[in-house]
């Protein structure tokens, strides 16, 4: 025999009052899960070394700055009187291998390089993913492992960063005083404006569903994870550098759309050295212009160090 509903005004408020915080907590519990699985990296294995580059280079560790328990691993392959260091960040789910060829290049230039791989990634310690924000930490450890013990100069520190890696650095070398160039392939002006499509890309979540569900992601981001995902905003960051910048993006870019380089052009102060690549996809202005990418790269690091 079915339970006989509730006959009442009174008994049917406190019904629909239950069934509205069942499925309150229920979206929040969904909204939860999302947020856990999006924040966990892919542990891809590194495949490539630079040795099979005929690249010289040591095995290093460091940790964030003010993270001293979390470890970060990376290499360092120095250049023979070197004009300067470029400080490599990889982007989401890659590991400190990515673009080998291109850190020859950048060595074969006369640039020492250090690529590291994010927290979460790679060989670096297991951690959650801070959506850009504590990353921020694991390039400022960076720049001060360089600097302390590899000799850089201040002034004579550069940055390239690759999709989530140069959204990164152009939220973080803004004050970093030492850092005198920034390179940014591929860069998303926020997290929010690709939240949906990440969250469906990153879960089994389907794009209606994490539409659905994106003000409860961004709810339990801030007050379970302490993550606000809304101040994840390169594009306001380029409004504060008074250098050139280095911006390059793929017209076929459909993970992050070329609007997003249109968006940090028109906040930037100085007029940008900026290439926009035909026809390839995200973040394969490298692979399919590998000959006019790396003279583009490093005309804009020898510019900026003045050479």
């Amino acid at each position: 025999m079915r339970p006989a509903l509730p006959t009442t005004p009174r008994g049917r408020a406190l019904l629909a009052g239950a069934v509205v915080v069942v499925l309150g907590l229920l979206y929040l519990l969904v909204s939860l899960y999302i947020v856990n699985t999006a924040l966990v990296a892919e542990r891809n294995e590194i495949e490539e070394f630079p040795e099979d580059f005929g690249l010289r280079y040591e095995e290093v560790e460091f940790s964030p700055r003010d993270w001293p328990d979390l470890t970060l691993r990376g290499w360092w392959m120095p250049a023979q009187d070197a004009k300067g260091v470029v400080v490599k960040i990889h982007g989401l789910d890659s590991t400190r291998d990515s673009s080998l060829g291109l850190s020859k290049a950048l060595v074969d230039g006369g640039y020492s390089v250090f690529a590291f791989d994010l927290r979460g990634h790679g060989e670096s310690d297991p951690a959650q993913m801070g959506a850009g924000i504590h990353e921020q930490d694991d390039l400022r450890g960076a720049i001060d492992y360089v600097l302390t013990h590899r000799g850089a100069e201040p002034g004579r520190v550069l940055l390239y960063g690759d999709s989530f890696g140069g959204a990164i650095a152009l939220m973080t070398a803004v004050d970093e005083p030492a850092v005198v160039g920034l390179f940014s392939d591929s860069s998303f002006t926020s997290v929010s404006d690709l939240l949906i499509q990440e969250i469906a890309d990153r879960t089994r979540a389907a794009r209606w569903s994490a539409t659905a569900l994106r003000p409860g992601i961004l709810f339990v981001a801030r007050t379970a994870k302490g993550l606000d995902i809304n101040e994840v905003r390169p594009v306001d960051a380029a409004a504060l550098y008074e250098y050139p910048l280095g911006l390059v993006h793929c017209s076929a870019d459909e993970r992050v759309p070329l609007s997003h380089l249109a968006q940090l052009r028109a906040q930037v102060q100085a007029p940008p050295h900026m290439t926009i690549y035909e026809r390839c996809e995200h973040s394969e202005g490298w692979e399919d212009y590998t000959d006019h990418y790396e003279a583009y790269l490093l005309n804009y690091f020898d510019e900026r160090l003045g050479l």
